[in-house]
């Protein structure tokens, strides 16, 4: 059976317009299904690094600078690593990563990873994991 011309690339066309439209969130939110990290500046990643300098005021590290060398998100819970450093760029932190989950749009940090020299941090994470089971997999460091 010989194929015409004009149908192929109509069928083409149509696969290409009804495939190639599909809505593409560029602001991954709490519906988003797969882990990802929110931009610099979104109401989002601000209330994220709300919750991490609130921890930090409670170990006496008040009006720093957060950098933020990793960050990932996925169904309201979130994995980051910050490097605190003053104001003025001068003194630096030690570097602490720790688990947070958000709860009516507010982020809390619900621990910190232990930076002893020596940490098992398989086990660590193992034992996290059994702690927090709802946490996402894919938010953890591999």
């Amino acid at each position: 059976m010989k194929m015409k011309t004009p149908t192929v690339l109509a069928c083409l066309l149509a696969f290409v317009l009804f495939t190639g439209c599909a809505p593409v969130s560029t602001q991954p939110g709490k519906s988003a299904t797969h882990v990802y990290t929110p931009a610099k500046g979104t109401p989002e990643r601000t209330a994220i690094l709300a919750g991490v300098r609130a921890a930090l005021d409670q170990q006496g590290l008040k009006n720093v600078v957060l950098l933020v060398p990793s960050l990932k998100v996925h169904n309201g819970w979130a994995w980051i690593q910050v490097n605190p450093q003053s104001a003025d760029g001068k003194n630096h932190y030690e570097s602490q990563s720790g688990l947070l989950r958000e709860k009516a749009k507010k982020w809390t940090l619900l621990e910190w990873m232990p930076s002893e020299e020596g940490t098992d941090y398989a086990k660590y994470f193992h034992d996290l994991r059994a702690k927090y089971p709802a946490a996402p997999a894919d938010i953890f460091p591999k």
